[in-house]
């Protein structure tokens, strides 16, 4: 149960970043491939805090590109000049709603506190991440954790199937979500960066056998075939 819940744990701070008034548009591209491009629900310095990735002067006016499932950088040319340099015919466009196909998770502990058994924990949280199977996901144009979820598990029936957190829209490109087990509390925020991504934020936070303990994991989930 845990291996399952510790792979998918999300930094608390980002549920408190509201929708931004102001949008910065994103690509989405593979080499000779071109890009899918699209308006995202995060503001420049949003995305420089989800991303780790610090706007430069001018940001708003830019577009923030994911090449190959990188961590992301900031261009200053146009969508359809970035589509073309990855391949693409310069039609750079397209709702932000998931394709489906065939999706991989890459996985980082942010942070962890468990006493004097953080140690273990850490090296049994460890050992659970980027061990998932790719998940093929028909996602049907809806963006949705259930859906996520149920293609998850057919993809790694090996794996004990966590308990279902309840999850709310804020809005039909970002949902968040809240679960209890065990007298742990786990907290989520999922958010669709382009079409071909998207990020899941789960921490976990409460009491077991040492103590007060918590730990936060941040997943980059991409698209990578049909």
């Amino acid at each position: 149960m845990s291996g399952i819940l510790i792979t998918r744990l999300l930094p608390l701070a980002l549920l408190s970043l509201p929708l931004p008034a102001l949008a910065i548009t994103v690509a989405d591209c593979t080499l000779q491939q071109g890009c899918a491009c699209s308006e995202s629900p995060l503001s420049a310095e949003e995305i420089g805090i989800v991303m780790g990735a610090t706007p430069p002067q001018g940001a708003d006016g830019m577009v923030f590109v994911f090449q190959d499932g990188d961590a992301g950088t900031w261009s200053p040319l146009t969508p359809e000049e970035i589509d073309i340099v990855s391949g693409g015919d310069g039609a750079c466009d397209g709702p932000l709603v998931p394709e489906d196909g065939t999706w991989v998770t890459r996985s980082t502990l942010n942070s962890l506190h468990c006493g004097a058994g953080t140690a273990m924990m850490r090296s049994m949280i460890e050992g659970t991440l980027n061990k998932e199977n790719p998940v093929p996901v028909r996602w049907n144009g809806d963006f949705s954790a259930d859906t996520w979820r149920r293609a998850w598990i057919a993809a790694n029936p090996q794996a004990e199937a966590p308990n279902t957190p309840t999850f709310n829209r804020v809005s039909p490109v970002e949902l968040s979500g809240r679960d209890s087990i065990k007298g742990m509390t786990s907290t989520q925020r999922m958010v669709l960066l382009t079409p071909r991504s998207f990020r899941m934020d789960w921490q976990f936070e409460g009491q077991n056998e040492m103590g007060a303990c918590g730990w936060s994991v941040t997943h980059m989930v991409r698209r990578t075939g049909g």
